[in-house]
């Protein structure tokens, strides 16, 4: 079964992506915590690359399974409809894609929590200091003058 073995290969292609998405997200932790704004736009442009290659293989997944006959057929479906001894050479690959997909969601929702919480004590510190400083712009959205020549004031 040809398309079998192309399906293996694209879902295998695919737990790669997944392994350097999760590196990705390693780094942007990384990122988040050293507060380093520049690493994570070359990291949100670095996911989003991956974020493309993986709508790719999604569609070669789906094309593999059209080919065929099992247009529309999950990967659960499909591992029940297979005879045994093609089922043992899928349940490996499924089973590691499925393990891989749940870190990467896990990952991806640490950093979340982590981004969130930075975002709030950001929210939090802006706060607590500008009742010390004049504002950057007027009530009519133009900036102030203070914040055009560069210079903050203190307010009292």
């Amino acid at each position: 079964m040809r398309w079998l073995e192309r399906l293996i290969e694209i879902l295998e292609e695919e737990i790669a992506l997944i392994k350097g998405m999760r590196e990705l997200f390693a780094k942007e932790r990384e990122a988040v915590i050293d507060n380093d704004v520049d690493a994570l736009l070359k990291l949100a442009k670095q996911k989003e690359t991956l974020a493309m290659k993986h709508r790719l293989l999604e569609e070669a997944r789906i094309s593999c399974l059209r080919k065929a006959g099992r247009e529309g057929y999950t990967l659960s479906q499909l591992r029940e409809e297979l005879a045994p001894s093609y089922k043992k050479l899928l349940d490996p690959v499924v089973s590691c894609l499925q393990d891989e997909v749940e870190r990467l969601m896990w990952e991806n929702k640490r950093n979340a929590l982590l981004i969130n919480k930075a975002m709030q004590i950001n929210s939090e510190l802006i706060k607590l200091f500008s009742p010390f400083y004049s504002l950057s712009y007027n009530r009519d959205g133009t900036l102030s003058s203070n914040f055009d020549s560069g210079g903050l004031q203190l307010r009292g």
